[in-house]
C-alpha cells in the first residue's frame, strides 16, 4: 500500500504562482483606481480611450480575481487528498469525506484531461481525479494503465472555446457600441455566457472547494457584470 500526495518541488511551485498572481491582481487593481481618481478629477471625461481603459482594467482586476480565488479553492482541496494505491484499487482519501474506492477490476474509463488523471468506474458510478502534480503522479498512472488502456489525452473542448469566443465578443460588443439596441442584446448574451461558466464552474470545484469563496467568487463576478452593462445602458 502506497500513499501519493501534493508535496515538496510541487508546493513551492505553487507557491511562487500563488505570489506572482496575486501581485499582478493587486497592480491591474492599482492601475483601476487610478483611473478612477482621475476619472473623479475630470481627466477620463477628456478621454474616450482613457475611458475605455479604465473599463478595461477593472474586468481585468475581476476576472483574475475570480479565476484566482476559484484556482486558490481547488489548490486548497488538492492539497488535502491523499491517493492510496492498494493490491486491488486506488482510493481517495479527504479530511471530513468519506473514501472513494475503484478496484481495478470496476475501471470503466482512464484519461488525463487538463491537469487530472481521471478514473471512472462502472455501475454504481464513482470518480477519482488525481491532480498531475501529486509526488509519484507517474507510478500512479502506469499502475492504473496495467489494468485498463489510458485513453488519448483530451483537447481543450470545442463548446469551452465556443463560449469563450461567444462571450469575448459580447463583452466586446458592451463595451465599445454606441447602439443601445446592441449593447441590450449582446448584454444579454454575455450574462447567458457568465451564467453557463457559472454553472459549469459550480459543478466543477462544488464537490471539492469551500463553498464560501466559491460563492464570493460567482456573486462578485454577477456583480461587475450587471453593473457594466447598466452603466453602458444610462449613457444612451
Amino acid at each position: 500500500m502506497i500513499e501519493f500526495k501534493i508535496e515538496g518541488d510541487a508546493l513551492r511551485r505553487e507557491a511562487r504562482f500563488r505570489v506572482l498572481s496575486w501581485s499582478a491582481v493587486l497592480l491591474l487593481m492599482a492601475a483601476t483606481v487610478l483611473l478612477f481618481v482621475l476619472g473623479v478629477n475630470g481627466v477620463l471625461g477628456a478621454s474616450s480611450s482613457l475611458r475605455f481603459l479604465f473599463v478595461f482594467t477593472l474586468l481585468g482586476t475581476v476576472a483574475s480575481a475570480c479565476i484566482l480565488a476559484c484556482r486558490e479553492a481547488l489548490s486548497y482541496a488538492e492539497r488535502q487528498m491523499i491517493f492510496v494505491l492498494c493490491d486491488n484499487g486506488i482510493v481517495r482519501k479527504r479530511q471530513g469525506y468519506p473514501e472513494v474506492k475503484i478496484a481495478f477490476s470496476e475501471i470503466n474509463t482512464l484519461r488525463e484531461e487538463l491537469n487530472w488523471l481521471i478514473i471512472n468506474s462502472t455501475e454504481p458510478r464513482r470518480k477519482i481525479a488525481v491532480p498531475t502534480n501529486v509526488k509519484g503522479y507517474e507510478v500512479i498512472r502506469a499502475e492504473l494503465a496495467k489494468h485498463h488502456a489510458l485513453s488519448a489525452r483530451a483537447a481543450f473542448p470545442l463548446k469551452s472555446s465556443a463560449l469563450l469566443v461567444v462571450s469575448v465578443l459580447s463583452w466586446a460588443a458592451v463595451l465599445w457600441s454606441r447602439d443601445a439596441r446592441i449593447v441590450i442584446s449582446a448584454g444579454t448574451v454575455a450574462l447567458i455566457t457568465l451564467a453557463f461558466g457559472s454553472r459549469r464552474l459550480w459543478t466543477l470545484l462544488h464537490r471539492r472547494s469551500k463553498l464560501p469563496l466559491l460563492w464570493t467568487s460567482l456573486s462578485f463576478a454577477w456583480l461587475v457584470a450587471f453593473l457594466l452593462i447598466y452603466l453602458r445602458i444610462v449613457r444612451f
